[in-house]
């Protein structure tokens, strides 16, 4: 079996995963926070924009799911692919990395926290109102 192949196309899968990630997350994360603000100017369209503010950074934290978990299968085959080679401790960059998106400081988790804040936050906008100017 000729793992440079499989090597290589591991190691774009990964990337490729985390450049949609974070694509996502640069428009995603601005439009759903700017609808705070746009609740606070436009107070009768709050319930749309609350709705609206959620559903954009939950499809990013949704996004962000699927792909954890197939980025982790390819890191585990890259990981296996150095330790077969028998690459050094120093040049083995994804046996140095580990499974860095199941780890407890991970992207979905901070995705999933920022997105329980968000909900708070859109709670209060609710409960308490937006100032009418």
């Amino acid at each position: 079996m000729n793992l440079d192949k499989v090597y290589t196309e591991a190691s774009q899968w990964v990337r490729m995963c985390n450049a949609i990630l974070w694509a996502m997350g640069t428009f995603l994360v601005p439009i759903s926070v700017g609808c705070i603000g746009l609740a606070y100017q436009h107070p009768k369209e709050k319930y749309f924009l609350a709705v609206a503010s959620l559903f954009l950074f939950a499809m990013w934290v949704y996004v962000s799911f699927l792909y954890r978990r197939t980025a982790a299968d390819a890191r585990k085959a890259l990981i296996a692919i150095e330790d077969l080679w028998g690459i050094a401790d120093g040049m083995a960059l994804y046996r140095l990395h580990g499974q860095v998106g199941l780890q407890w400081f991970s992207l979905f988790n901070v995705q999933v926290c920022a997105l329980v804040f968000l909900i708070g936050t859109w709670v209060l906008l609710m409960i308490r109102g937006t100032p009418v100017g």
